[in-house]
């Protein structure tokens, strides 16, 4: 399949590129990056700490190539990336699919893209992450219909994933028109004999999202709210044994202020059972619903992150931050974590650059008051543009 899905993007731009009587304006693009780290980690097993250094040196999973094309007033993008940084066993990724209509007051896309409240920093650890975990509020790409209007207020309808009771270690249910309704039901429209245990999953609408960007002077800002919800019901032994009614939101706020040479951003967010809204695998445990009678059952986060940039000249830009995200319930306790960084981007030609860089991640201590896993990383990032 995939393969199939290469090869037709390979055909559709070289029709793109060869077809001058479609009118359409192609340009291709792309990003090779490859990393080299050294990392020192240390890991607790009870009170005893536990060490390990690695060096590494691997093609980052964000390379990409891609084309955009347009006609009229209508655009479209598709990107495919070398492999998904967090399922490097799932090959090459689908990164961006989409296509845009501008319709005069605004831009209407439906596709397939990142979500709009994802907003990064300029950290390069773990493939150009960005503080992605730790307080960065990166969930991957899905497929969305989004209304941008032309004062800055958009509208998104996104794919719904509902996540287990266990958090992001459990089966995750993607809803979608392409596999059979009656997964995850007790019966199909073949079935002689019905499964006496199960877990059905029930949604009723998008994981929506509502916000602004826009800019006054120096400032450019932006925010929103975001929400989702499904229920979960659980049978064994043909006995109902839970129903769990999940509801998720999530508040966001970003700037950026350019006092150049000087740059300054800034981003928070809080929320409710957001681990279960963004269903994101580098989320912290405690950020997901939680059916257990010893404690609460929605988990409440908040977050954020800065970052200040210099730029010394055309080919030199520096660039230091600090994230720090909680994740709480009552009767447990505080799920927190931490990163920093500190790099030096340099433009050793228009289309290479090299990213020094050197970056600290703590995950503190998890729901259940253990200390978890600290990071020291030094590396460099290469990346050669076209």
């Amino acid at each position: 399949m995939k393969k199939r899905i290469i090869s037709a993007s390979l055909i559709a731009a070289a029709l793109g590129l060869s077809a001058p009587a479609m009118a359409l304006d192609v340009t291709p693009y792309g990003a090779i990056r490859v990393a080299t780290w050294w990392t020192s980690s240390t890991y607790y097993n009870g009170t005893n700490p536990l060490h390990d250094a690695d060096f590494t040196l691997d093609l980052q999973g964000d390379s990409l190539v891609g084309m955009r094309v347009k006609e009229g007033d209508f655009s479209g993008v598709a990107e495919m990336g070398a492999y998904n940084p967090k399922n490097r066993a799932g090959g090459v990724e689908l990164r961006l699919l989409f296509g845009e209509w501008n319709f005069g007051n605004g831009k209407l896309r439906v596709g397939y893209a990142p979500s709009p409240y994802v907003y990064r920093s300029e950290q390069v650890y773990d493939a150009d992450g960005g503080f992605n975990g730790y307080a960065s509020l990166w969930d991957g790409r899905y497929a969305q219909i989004k209304l941008t209007m032309n004062n800055g207020f958009y509208l998104t309808l996104m794919k719904q994933a509902t996540v287990g009771l266990n958090g992001i270690s459990a089966t995750n249910a993607f809803t979608t028109n392409t596999g059979n309704s009656w997964s995850g039901t007790p019966t199909n429209l073949t079935s002689t004999v019905y499964s006496t245990g199960y877990t059905d999953y029930d949604t009723f609408m998008p994981k929506t999202i509502a916000g602004y960007e826009g800019k006054a002077g120096i400032v450019t800002y932006g925010g929103g709210v975001a929400g989702n919800y499904y229920k979960i019901r659980t049978v064994a032994g043909n006995v109902q044994t839970g129903k769990d009614e999940i509801y998720s939101y999530l508040g966001f706020a970003h700037a950026m202020i350019d006092l150049a040479p000087i740059e300054i951003k800034v981003a928070g967010h809080t929320g409710q059972n957001i681990g279960n809204l963004m269903n994101n695998a580098a989320a912290a445990a405690g950020s997901f619903y939680n059916n257990s009678s010893a404690t609460g059952k929605n988990a409440y986060t908040y977050g954020g992150w800065g970052q200040i940039g210099y730029k010394l000249n055309n080919k030199i830009k520096m660039f230091t931050g600090v994230a720090y995200e909680s994740n709480e319930m009552r009767g447990r306790a505080t799920d927190d974590r931490m990163a920093a960084f500190a790099n030096l981007q340099y433009a050793v030609t228009k289309n290479f650059n090299v990213v020094p860089e050197f970056t600290y991640l703590n995950d503190l201590r998890s729901a259940a008051g253990a200390r978890e896993p600290q990071i020291y990383a030094a590396g460099v990032k290469w990346e050669m543009k076209f």
